[in-house]
């Protein structure tokens, strides 16, 4: 009884290794019969010794070298170990520098300069605390296209995706190209598909600048982006449209963060898929995202069953 016991503790907590055991008991016993249980405690396995190969003057001058590339350049590790191995900050330094990327990292981590740094990037991550609204019906809007190059379809599609920013909710729908009738064709089932499924009403739609939804220029004529059809169509539903910064993708990030989903869920797809077969793979999924995934953001709750929580409340 008392070896089979003996075996389980070893699995359990020498991940069944018998030497280790042994080792440990037989450590055991010297420390009690000495009275000298020092040796037993933990230890630090960082060398007491400094490399030979690097003084500590080089380290220093490397390092303030370092954090003076940070402050004048807003500069990073790499940039500065490939300037150093280039020679751009001295035939001296690019000859005494460490050879190795670790080693150069090891060092900067050492300095008590890379720690103040690190903290002051934490205290401006916690100044922007997440970015919620309170109302629902605000909706971003974007394109995801799959491409048979990367996607098991047929030719070249085009996915309108929708997400509610308060509740998460999310619905898509495909077409074969990107044009302004296209959009409008998929903000009318949106408004349909939310009110129906959900009962939201959209109130406002957030896209990029793409072409089909602000035209700035026809015929070679500038013409105010409130003049464009999709934002007009937008208008004549009582939905105020919304148009992110250019070049700011984080503006609309919930949308965007929802298509990186779409690499995942097409992984393991081998039949190839035509326009209906796409729609319907996607239809499985946002039910599945909207009905059945947990959120972290939104208290590990589903999108429906958050909307629901909402509901109580009011």
């Amino acid at each position: 009884m008392v070896i089979f016991f003996l075996k389980d503790l070893i699995k359990k907590y020498f991940k069944n290794k018998f030497s280790t055991f042994y080792y440990w008991a037989n450590k055991i016993l010297i420390a009690y019969k000495n009275n000298d249980f020092a040796e037993l405690l933990l230890k630090s396995t960082i060398p007491n010794n400094i490399n030979y190969q690097y003084s500590d003057d080089i380290r220093k001058i490397i390092c303030d070298l370092y954090f003076e590339y940070c402050n004048k350049h807003a500069g990073g590790v790499l940039s500065l170990f490939y300037n150093l191995k280039k020679g751009i900050h001295g035939e001296e330094l690019k000859n005494k520098a460490p050879k190795n990327l670790k080693t150069f990292f090891r060092w900067l981590k050492k300095d008590e300069r890379w720690l103040k740094i690190k903290n002051k990037i934490k205290e401006i991550k916690k100044q922007h605390p997440r970015y919620e609204v309170k109302e629902i019906g605000l909706l971003q809007m974007d394109a995801k296209y799959f491409v048979p190059s990367k996607f098991p379809v047929d030719k070249k599609y085009y996915v309108y995706d929708f997400i509610d920013e308060k509740t998460r909710l999310a619905l898509g729908y495909v077409y074969d190209k990107l044009s302004t009738d296209n959009a409008i064709d998929a903000v009318k089932k949106a408004i349909s598909d939310f009110k129906n499924i959900f009962d939201i009403i959209i109130t406002r739609i957030r896209t990029d600048n793409g072409a089909e939804f602000i035209n700035n220029y026809r015929n070679n004529q500038k013409i105010s982006v409130k003049k464009t059809n999709f934002t007009q169509f937008l208008t004549d539903k009582n939905i105020l449209h919304q148009t992110t910064p250019v070049r700011s993708p984080q503006s609309n990030g919930k949308i965007e963060r929802f298509h990186q989903n779409y690499t995942k869920l097409f992984v393991f797809e081998e039949k190839i898929l035509n326009a209906v077969s796409l729609q319907n793979k996607l239809n499985d999924y946002y039910y599945f995202y909207n009905f059945e995934r947990v959120h972290k953001s939104l208290n590990f709750q589903t999108p429906f069953n958050f909307l629901n929580s909402l509901s109580l409340i009011k």
